[in-house]
């Protein structure tokens, strides 16, 4: 009987061994890390300030009505936003006196011309296009019919076509008062069924076509992504048909009364919708602004609808009192900090004593600590620095390091035997992939660490390497 007593308890402790060594491996670094024992490893220091990144955080508003005299967007007032550690602004254009004819060339140079000044100062709009700002009866007509609208989205597609660069998204737009899809004279006010929203689907398909594949269009209500696309709440994204080029893969969602009541002012109208939205958001864009005082606005609730809606972009201009009293509470410079990506790198590996004509193995770790993923597509460099510059492109896509995850990049490149010898800085650089502003620092994504980033050249600084 002693000798059963003791195997059973050999057995138990090997059990207990067992579970202890899985255990640690699920929540230590070290053991998570076994892989990369043979190569040097570097610790970083996450860096908690605000500093600007591209396609990310809260905006200004300026909206432009083309019977009213306005001025080109000025550097000045871009290097403003910036100082404020900005690079989105929400551009609306009130096409009021284009109801009932087409776009002036005039105009549409103006357009032009605005996103020129975008361009050189390193910034990205949320753009919407709509024809009226109030909702009174005698604000009739409230948006325009479909000739027009369709034949000015053909003039505005050259447009979307050469500034696609500085275009973050584009809103739907067009339809009804503030092109909030509310308030219409030509779609039918309140659809119900597919049929009612064909009119919305007739102008978002254009959209769809009228704007690169590689950006994305935001719809005001998920009944009306639902109703367009003939798909069930349950119908969500996934990893599998995130950014294959669909049109629904396309389709992100703006909300303009974000915690501003329990309903967000009738944006979710029926059961699901709300989770139809959390899904969907991990993998398009999310945005939108405030509009009221609600008990759905303090801090508590707004930082978990923040996260669970993938919070991307939000306007810092409206409404004034659900912003102050985030300052109040204290949660809005976390909303700052965390809206969109906050990539950190948490440690990186690389080959000990690399040489030349042989390969160079780098694992970097990274975390993103914000409330969603870089949406729009982006690349991926390895970069050497020193007597001279290689450029590695790197297979990885951004759009999936997710929130709350660890990423982690395994790269081998090969040392060229031609490189002069000396010292290289080896860096990660995530530049936007538009040619136009690749090599433009201000596009290119900082990590949150201290002492890696190099302004100048846009690079994020991993280590110093000696060939």
């Amino acid at each position: 009987m002693k000798t059963i007593a003791n195997f059973f308890i050999l057995c138990l402790t090997i059990m207990s061994s067992f579970l202890v060594s899985c255990n640690g491996k699920e929540g230590n670094e070290d053991n998570k890390d076994v892989d990369y024992v043979s190569l040097t490893k570097i610790k970083y220091e996450e860096d908690d300030q605000v500093f600007p990144n591209p396609e990310r955080g809260f905006f200004t508003h300026l909206e432009f009505k083309s019977s009213q005299e306005s001025n080109v967007i000025s550097d000045a007032a871009l290097a403003s936003q910036r100082a404020l550690n900005r690079t989105l602004i929400f551009n609306i254009y009130y096409l009021d006196s284009f109801m009932e004819s087409p776009i002036s060339e005039e105009y549409l140079n103006y357009i032009r011309s605005n996103m020129d000044a975008l361009r050189r100062n390193g910034f990205k709009c949320v753009l919407r296009f709509a024809y009226n700002r109030s909702y009174t009866e005698q604000a009739h007509p409230w948006d325009a019919s479909w000739e027009v609208v369709s034949g000015h989205i053909d003039q505005l597609t050259p447009i979307f076509e050469n500034y696609a660069d500085v275009i973050f998204c584009l809103e739907a737009g067009f339809i009804g008062t503030f092109g909030e899809w509310y308030y219409t004279d030509y779609y039918i006010f309140n659809p119900q069924t597919e049929e009612d929203y064909k009119p919305r689907k007739i102008l978002l398909e254009k959209l769809m076509n009228a704007l690169p594949a590689t950006r994305q269009i935001a719809v005001r209500y998920p009944g009306a992504i639902t109703k367009i696309y003939g798909i069930d709440v349950t119908d969500t994204l996934t990893l599998q048909t995130a950014h294959n080029g669909s049109n629904y893969s396309r389709t992100a969602s703006h909300n303009d009364c974000f915690v501003s009541s329990s309903n967000d002012v009738g944006t979710y109208h029926r059961a699901g919708e709300r989770e139809f939205v959390y899904k969907n958001t991990r993998y398009t864009i999310w945005g939108g602004e405030t509009c009221a005082m609600d008990k759905a606005g303090h801090c508590e609730n707004s930082l978990e609808k923040a996260r669970l809606h993938h919070l991307t972009y939000l306007n810092h201009d409206y409404h004034r009192s659900v912003l102050n009293r985030w300052k109040e509470e204290g949660c809005y410079d976390e909303i700052a900090i965390r809206a969109g990506y906050r990539l950190v790198l948490d440690r990186a590996f690389i080959t000990p004593r690399p040489v030349k004509g042989q390969d160079l193995r780098v694992v970097l770790i990274i975390q993103n600590k914000g409330f969603a993923a870089p949406q729009n597509p982006r690349k991926v460099e390895l970069i050497l620095t020193g007597p001279e510059t290689r450029v590695f492109d790197i297979d990885a896509d951004p759009r999936f390091w997710f929130e709350d995850m660890e990423s982690t990049l395994d790269i081998t490149v090969p040392i060229p035997e031609d490189i002069k010898s000396g010292n290289y800085i080896l860096s990660l650089n995530l530049p936007d992939p538009e040619p136009t502003i690749h090599d433009d620092p201000r596009y290119s994504i900082r990590l949150a660490n201290k002492n890696t980033w190099d302004e100048t050249k846009g690079f994020n600084e991993i280590t110093e390497i000696t060939l």
